[in-house]
């Protein structure tokens, strides 16, 4: 039996969210900031830093090319998503099967300014 990348990927995700890992989400009110999501919207992030943190973290589930595969397409995110939704959506894995990810601020700027340039 022959299993694809997509199916196992599929799976993998499935076992994450069943094990708990995306069970804790924070929620902030609407309006309010964190002193972490206040830290990353006031850095200037790198673009070819940020390109290689997706690649390392974001491009299983959302491509290479960000064209979408598990995830959606994130070309044109920033018409989208406001930067501050951005970072909520990556830090804290809103939607699933999405995990959060726990970047450090500059990590964080890094790959917004990526996601912002696609």
């Amino acid at each position: 039996m022959k299993i694809s990348w997509k199916t196992l990927a599929v799976l993998g995700m499935a076992m994450l969210l069943l094990s708990g890992a995306g069970a804790a989400v924070t929620f902030i009110s609407k309006g309010q900031q964190s002193a972490y999501e206040t830290s990353v919207l006031s850095l200037e992030g790198e673009i070819a830093t940020g390109r290689e943190i997706f690649n390392a973290n974001c491009s299983t589930c959302h491509g290479t090319e960000a064209n979408g595969w598990i995830g959606p397409n994130l070309h044109a995110i920033k018409g989208r998503k406001s930067d501050l939704a951005i970072v909520r959506q990556v830090t804290t894995g809103q939607t699933p099967p999405m995990p959060k990810f726990d970047l450090d601020e500059r990590q964080m700027a890094d790959l917004l300014s990526y996601l912002k340039s696609i």
